[in-house]
């Protein structure tokens, strides 16, 4: 109980910090989810709404738990283009995480990180959620928020270009800090000149294949990234209202189809997670019989314990390297 309530404070604290050079950045992981909300099904979408501004507010819980101390670094990226991976479309990497495990071992794929298989653990702990509306009224609603909101999370950091490449932060190149210039400048900028049209969600039945899917088509998009960049900063010193007035302007296509892609999956993942748990009927009527009401006021109660505001007491796990540009 003492480490629930020392992890609970620090994720309280943990809010009163600025954004850091990781995901999409706050701004851009809350309009993602947001948007979600309002594709989602006419018999899902009343739960959704109802509890709106707790599921957005807590789509942004991975980056603070890192914050307050769980190693959940490797979760949020892929270093395709690693030797171990081989070349696009890096098939030397297998999608089974055993046999993964197996060919690299724990340390190397840690190393190079764990998005797809996070996501998949998040996906079955959000249908699993759904299903407990039938056996578990009490808990069943609070899980559902918060395992949408963490499985919201990570397939909103694989649609990133950079958090699918070595390359992550321009350090190879001579484009150190793009990451926080590209995910976070441009979207708390420019959010008002964004033009952000997504396409309407199917339900996703694969949420690993999907996060895979959506990985290498980021990477895809890093090298005009890193070129828009350097053209932008081409004569000068500083990163300046200029520089990001023509790096807006040459990035933009990228930026707003990948936030759009990124609304519509994010829809996806819960519609198919709520399919797969039988299309349950709770969800659709603000989650009848489980006291949801209380959300949002601060901390929560799930099976696992205190929640404290910003972050989930999920199960111990071990101890993963940090990665350099997502403290």
């Amino acid at each position: 109980m003492r480490k629930a309530v020392v992890l609970a404070g620090a994720c309280i604290i943990a809010l009163a910090v600025p954004s850091p050079a990781s995901a999409w950045g706050y701004v851009a992981h809350r309009l993602i989810t947001n948007r979600a909300i309002d594709l989602l099904p006419a018999e899902l979408k009343p739960f959704f709404t109802k509890y709106r501004d707790e599921i957005v507010a807590r789509s942004i819980d991975p980056d603070l738990w890192r914050m307050a101390g769980w190693e959940d670094n490797p979760h949020h990226f892929m270093n395709f283009g690693v030797r171990e991976f081989g070349d696009y479309p890096f098939s030397e990497l297998p999608h089974e995480y055993g046999a993964a495990i197996e060919k690299f071992g724990m340390a190397t794929l840690r190393r190079n990180g764990l998005l797809p298989w996070r996501e998949a653990e998040e996906f079955g702990n959000l249908r699993r959620a759904f299903e407990a509306f039938k056996r578990s009224p009490a808990y069943g609603p609070y899980d559902v928020i918060l395992f949408a909101a963490a499985a919201a999370h990570y397939i909103q950091d694989a649609h990133q270009p950079l958090h699918a490449t070595t390359n992550y932060d321009g350090q190879l190149t001579g484009n150190r800090g793009i990451h926080a210039r590209f995910e976070r400048d441009l979207v708390e900028r420019f959010e008002a000149r964004l033009t952000i049209s997504p396409v309407p969600p199917r339900p996703i039945p694969n949420a690993r294949d999907f996060a895979f899917d959506a990985l290498l088509a980021s990477y895809r998009l890093v090298d005009p990234i890193l070129a828009a960049d350097t053209d932008a900063l081409a004569g000068k010193d500083l990163y300046d209202d200029d520089y990001f007035e023509k790096f807006f302007a040459k990035v933009r296509p990228v930026l707003e189809r990948r936030l759009a892609e990124s609304i519509t999956a994010t829809a996806g993942l819960i519609m198919g997670a709520w399919e797969q748990a039988g299309r349950v009927g709770q969800a659709g009527r603000g989650g009848q019989g489980g006291q949801v009401g209380q959300v949002g006021r601060g901390g929560l109660v799930s099976r696992g314990g205190l929640v404290g505001r910003g972050g989930l007491n999920l199960p111990d796990r071990p101890d993963l390297p940090d990665r350099p540009d997502l403290p």
